[in-house]
């Protein structure tokens, strides 16, 4: 690590967090809607926003971290100050270097506070609730709510038995329909939904939710956060600023592009594609827990010589892929926060098919941008791909619509302009 680097990022011992006596939570806030036109807004949109991140990791390890680090590189470019405050053992220095300081130890935040001097702190991926409500007592706090961690104690917001998406909030239906069972031990967390109600409560003081979907913003609502308080704010990478329509493909390629888990549901579009008839191949782009069951639920459906399961790809050779695709598939089970690798696929030109959960009709407009199915509906999934391989002319225009609708609605510099928008509400 280099000298500049060594000195920017600090290691602070694993100490109770500080909070400052005597902060002026008996003053309410003004829980308005945002008005761009004001003095205070103007004055912190003109001006530098120091902004201190928390996350729990500082590496590239998923779609989270990836998140934070492309606002966190985007918006110092403009010119605001980002630092960085997590608890990774192991933090990556190919990481920390967009942050112009960090600090590794939660458990301590006084002396980065002091350091830095945020005007806001921007929480992410953090499950201790305590240190939650302790950071939102030393600054000015917002939350981006990137999963459903904070509202569903199996963090997936699905039915066990099921499988289907649950749109309850936290409470007796966790008990009745079994959400409180786990698949290790301890098999049963007798806490587990008064955990997450505690958890709740100690948001009190987070003056600002970010979420990527309605359909968030809704869950959220449902569980007791006030609507003035929830912002709707789809997380656009940089990437897509780049990142041009691809001409049409005329071959039958459908293409996958995620994890390769339970809750993305590859099964399903595995499924999904007996139905397709005539000449087809499918793409799996990824890697995850479900891969080899995916691959003999492949060669039981008698398919696997029509998918081929490539493993990780690194995101810069992913236009190879996506040029060769005359459809992208977005086949998830669990209710998407937002989904992101949706409008990557969009803003090269491909019509998308999915599912209509979560926040995936946010962007996936049937008719318009691609063709959504009813949740977990495999039929309908499967007749969807049909249509798009045999009408090309109805996937080409749905994939320049798609390109379209990305270009208006999902641009990297207007995200950051509304995220500064709601911070400065925060602040």
């Amino acid at each position: 690590m280099g000298r500049l680097a060594a000195m920017r990022h600090r290691t602070y011992p694993k100490s109770a967090l500080v909070s400052t006596p005597g902060r002026s939570d008996q003053h309410p806030i003004a829980l308005v809607g945002p008005n761009p036109g004001s003095a205070r807004h103007e004055h912190k949109n003109k001006h530098q926003m120091r902004i201190l991140h928390v996350n729990e990791r500082a590496g590239f390890y998923g779609g989270v971290e990836q998140i934070l680090h492309d606002i966190a590189s985007g918006l110092r470019a403009l010119g605001h100050p980002q630092a960085l405050l997590h608890t990774d053992p192991h933090p990556r220095e190919d990481f920390l270097e967009t942050f112009d300081e960090s600090a590794s130890g939660l458990l301590q935040t006084d002396e980065l506070i002091h350091a830095f001097r945020p005007d806001v702190l921007l929480i992410h991926r953090l499950a201790d609730a305590d240190a939650v409500e302790r950071l939102a007592a030393r600054a000015p706090a917002a939350r981006m709510v990137h999963g459903h961690g904070l509202i569903c104690p199996r963090g997936n917001k699905l039915f066990p038995i099921s499988h289907r998406s649950c749109d309850r909030p936290v409470g007796i239906d966790c008990w009745t329909h079994l959400c409180v069972l786990q698949r290790r031990p301890p098999w049963l967390r007798l806490r587990a939904v008064a955990e997450h109600r505690r958890a709740l409560r100690t948001h009190q003081g987070v003056r600002r939710f970010i979420v990527g979907s309605h359909w968030m913003r809704q869950a959220l609502v449902g569980n007791g956060i006030e609507p003035e308080r929830v912002r709707v704010l789809p997380p656009v990478p940089s990437s897509l600023a780049t990142t041009s329509p691809q001409p049409p493909s005329d071959r039958p390629e459908i293409l996958f592009v995620g994890p390769v888990i339970a809750t993305k549901g590859v099964d399903l579009l595995l499924r999904a594609l007996t139905k397709v008839s005539g000449p087809w191949h499918t793409t799996v782009i990824g890697t995850g827990d479900d891969i080899d069951a995916c691959k003999a639920l492949a060669k039981d459906l008698d398919i696997a010589h029509c998918v081929t399961f490539t493993g990780w790809v690194h995101h810069e050779d992913l236009d190879d892929y996506y040029a060769r695709a005359a459809v992208s598939v977005v086949p998830s089970r669990w209710p998407e926060p937002f989904g992101m690798v949706g409008i990557e696929a969009m803003a090269r030109g491909r019509p998308v098919v999915g599912f209509a959960v979560g926040g995936i009709p946010d962007w996936l407009e049937h008719g318009v941008t691609g063709l959504l199915a009813p949740e977990a509906d495999t039929d309908a999934l499967g007749a969807h791909i049909q249509t798009l391989l045999q009408d090309k002319a109805l996937a080409h225009r749905l994939g320049q619509q798609a390109a379209e609708r990305v270009h208006e609605r999902f641009q990297p510099d207007a995200f950051r302009s509304s995220l500064l928008q709601i911070l400065a509400e925060a602040s």
